[in-house]
């Protein structure tokens, strides 16, 4: 499983859209044209075509293929990686992005409110099995920096092992979608 770390700003925005995180999705481990992620999207092809564009020029796609058809030429994109990870360096006081890291970080958690609010939205009066519940915590941890290491080590097996599942199982029938946000860091003021 390859990883891809974001170091440019702009890279990271285009990750924080959902339209285009959906794209990054629809062109993830297998390639595929345009108009075959618009179809899986129920979008119309002409609507993706400036995102994808995007997409590619930020180096977050990559054309793997072309294909002479009828008169035209079909192009197939993949994501340059199955995973992508923000460096944290993008986000410290050093870096020179200054309010733009903090505007991305807020977008995430706009987006993560968003959806949030729309599957309460639609749950309405009924009321979903503990299971289909979605839970939210926050936490505070105190302990040696092994203990913090080795719970960081744990909190990545679990991201990996949720791209595990997702691999291949997004034609399955009997497969549900879910999105999660994790952020683990340093309380403000502590040592």
């Amino acid at each position: 499983m390859e990883t891809y770390v974001v170091k440019r700003l702009e890279q990271a925005k285009l990750l924080t859209d959902p339209f285009k995180l959906k794209l990054i999705e629809g062109f993830a481990r297998v390639p595929a044209t345009t108009k075959q992620v618009a179809d899986k999207m129920g979008e119309k092809a002409p609507r993706l075509y400036r995102h994808v564009e995007a997409l590619v020029d930020e180096g977050l796609l990559e054309l793997v293929e072309e294909k002479p058809k009828r008169g035209t030429i079909e192009r197939y994109y993949r994501t340059v990686a199955d995973r992508f990870e923000v460096d944290p360096e993008l986000f410290s006081p050093s870096s020179d992005t200054g309010d733009d890291a903090f505007d991305l970080m807020r977008a995430i958690f706009r987006d993560t409110e968003s959806d949030l609010a729309s599957l309460f939205q639609q749950m309405g009066d009924n009321k979903p099995s503990r299971e289909e519940m979605p839970f939210v915590m926050k936490f505070a941890i105190h302990g040696t920096p092994a203990d913090i290491a080795g719970l960081r080590a744990r909190f990545e097996e679990l991201l990996e092992e949720c791209e595990r599942l997702s691999e291949n199982r997004e034609e399955a029938n009997d497969c549900v979608s879910y999105s999660g946000l994790l952020a683990f860091y340093r309380r403000p003021g502590q040592t």
